[in-house]
């Protein structure tokens, strides 16, 4: 196990380049993550508990919120060698969680306990530094998602995500494989609302949809529509 656990908090700087003493006081600490023990891929749902915080190694955490229309907004994803502010409040203080977070299907982690997180936190400035800007991070990361959801129109958000998975992908033929609840949550608005819009797209020629899957058809095209539409307005 600790060889498995070593492997995974090397993603973190703060153990990369920490002293023995604190590579070895972590190790005590942490234990490998089950997901057979989550229910239905949530790490954790708003107002639960949590006695330890998750270390990612590889795969990621989605942290969001949701309405009871169903509509929710992305706050953050967390990769390996980030840890996730919600949770380490809610170990800490002791608190419910304020939002809900769901874990992909490839995590590989470690959780580290109360104690552990105490612990660390009052011995070595390196882990409380990491902590501190973590925390910073998010906060920021926060602040320009919700702007950009409220100062940007729908396609924008939609065709830049679109953009950024095609740039990603490693096929010859450009793809993004999400589901349209995962692109909804994504850039904050409804499923029906995606829906609508990437058939719209397809029906102009710059998509191809499949289950699951979005094909790059026309790079060209998709970005023509996020050009501002002329008004065709009749002057009297």
């Amino acid at each position: 196990m600790q060889d498995s656990a070593d492997r995974i908090l090397s993603e973190y700087s703060f153990y990369r380049d920490g002293s023995t003493e604190l590579r070895n006081g972590l190790l005590e600490h942490v234990q490998l993550f089950d997901k057979k023990a989550l229910r239905g891929g949530h790490l954790f749902r708003v107002g639960d508990r949590s006695d330890s915080i998750c270390l990612v190694g590889s795969g990621n955490i989605r942290v969001y919120v949701s309405g009871m229309s169903g509509r929710g907004v992305l706050l953050y994803s967390v990769r390996a060698g980030e840890i996730c502010p919600i949770n380490m409040r809610m170990v800490l203080a002791r608190s419910v969680a304020l939002a809900n977070a769901d874990v992909s299907s490839d995590l590989v982690a470690v959780v580290l306990n109360r104690g552990g997180v105490r612990d660390l936190s009052t011995r070595f400035s390196e882990f409380h530094r990491f902590v501190e800007q973590s925390v910073a991070d998010r906060f920021e990361e926060i602040i320009v998602r919700i702007s950009d959801i409220t100062t940007r129109s729908v396609d924008h958000r939609l065709i830049d995500l679109l953009l950024e998975g095609f740039d990603m992908s490693e096929n010859e033929h450009p793809m993004v494989e999400m589901t349209n609840d995962d692109i909804a949550l994504a850039v904050g608005t409804a499923r029906e609302v995606v829906n609508r819009k990437l058939h719209e797209f397809e029906r102009l020629g710059a998509l191809k949809l499949g289950r699951g899957r979005i094909w790059l058809e026309d790079r060209t095209a998709l970005q023509a529509l996020m050009k501002p539409k002329r008004s065709t307005r009749i002057a009297s």
